[in-house]
């Protein structure tokens, strides 16, 4: 009997702490949400003026340009940027939650790393000078300019103020800037069907290498008949996949060239390749001479001749294609993965 009492009361005593330590986690949770109310940092972030978003982090700076039509580019380099994280962005600005406020005494800004950004990025200070994120009308004035600060020591959060205002608050959580170039840019460069392609060529320098062609998407390959080089089928299969989503790395000023490439005596390689419709792009291949050994990219589009010189409508909407294709990639390098590289030269990885 006095056994089964004993259990008894050590069942009792197992579930009551149990209960004991959940209540107390509860009460944690509950005591650390409680310093973030329900408000917005921005209650009304008007996004339909929007024209411009800079970024400042760590001495370095970006600037998003809308365009007419809703779509955006990076300033600096005048080339198309991605949609998908200045959307995120602005999702994120519009839900961060407003905390305590900590301080409107301007005098402890550089405590917080809440001063403004210089002028100058060469003046720029880690342990002093805030990161920064701007939104800007066409006018060129400010919906709105966060200044963000440290993380929170102890616990999560980070410190921010608008520019402007002395009052420095506490946010829940750390809002991610990134002011690298080219990580806003859309880096999609070719989505060539398989099916559409119906002639690969690649030439060394001047020199032809080999030829492949084929009647149609269902036929097999055939390479010139004198020709010793012809590649098998695993190679032709991911020069068509590389085809079918080709993007880069990095991307150098127009008409800028890489440092990689300066005074290089590397024998440029070109693939030409030919779709069923007359499109033909000439795809021109060097390696760096950096560690990684990537290439360095750059690229055209043509029609041929017989299609040039037809007047419907279908030829009209493919020399459309080809004069903005080569607007956007004109006398522009593209960086991309040695491994990419090699597979659209036939090479093994």
């Amino acid at each position: 009997m006095l056994r089964t009492i004993s259990l008894f009361a050590v069942l009792l005593f197992i579930i009551g702490g149990g209960l004991y330590f959940f209540q107390d986690q509860t009460n944690k949770t509950k005591s650390k949400d409680s310093n973030f109310s329900r408000h917005k940092l921005f209650e009304q972030l008007d996004t339909k003026a929007l024209n411009q978003i800079k970024i400042q982090q760590e001495g370095s700076a970006v600037s998003l340009l809308q365009l007419q039509g809703g779509g955006w580019e990076v300033k600096s380099l005048n080339y198309e940027a991605d949609i998908r994280p200045i959307q995120d962005l602005l999702l994120n600005l519009s839900q961060i939650r407003l905390g305590d406020l900590v301080t409107n005494n301007p005098d402890h800004h550089e405590r917080f790393r809440l001063l403004a950004p210089p002028e100058k990025l060469a003046e720029w200070n880690k342990d002093n000078h805030a990161n920064s994120v701007s939104l800007l009308r066409g006018d060129g004035t400010l919906i709105l300019s966060l200044l963000l600060g440290k993380e929170r020591s102890k616990g999560e959060g980070q410190y921010v103020r608008h520019e402007g205002s002395d009052k420095v608050f506490l946010i829940p959580e750390r809002l991610y800037l990134d002011s690298t170039v080219d990580e806003w840019l859309k880096k999609d460069l070719l989505a060539l069907e398989s099916k559409l392609i119906a002639r690969l060529k690649l030439k060394n320098g001047e020199e032809s290498f080999f030829s492949l062609s084929r009647e149609s998407a269902e036929a097999e390959w055939k390479s010139t008949p004198e020709n010793e080089n012809t590649p098998d089928t695993d190679k032709i299969a991911k020069v068509l996949d590389r085809l079918a989503s080709l993007s880069f790395s990095k991307l150098s000023k127009k008409d800028t060239v890489p440092e990689e490439l300066e005074g290089a005596s590397i024998v440029e390689q070109t693939l030409l390749v030919s779709l069923f419709d007359g499109r033909i792009y000439t795809l021109n291949l060097r390696k760096s001479d950096s560690s990684n050994e990537n290439y360095i990219l750059s690229l055209r589009m043509g029609i041929l001749q017989n299609v040039s010189a037809s007047a419907d409508e279908e030829d009209s909407k493919i020399r459309q294609e080809m004069d903005g294709f080569n607007q956007k990639v004109n006398g522009r390098f593209f960086e991309i993965n040695s491994w990419e590289g090699k597979e659209l030269l036939f090479g093994d990885q």
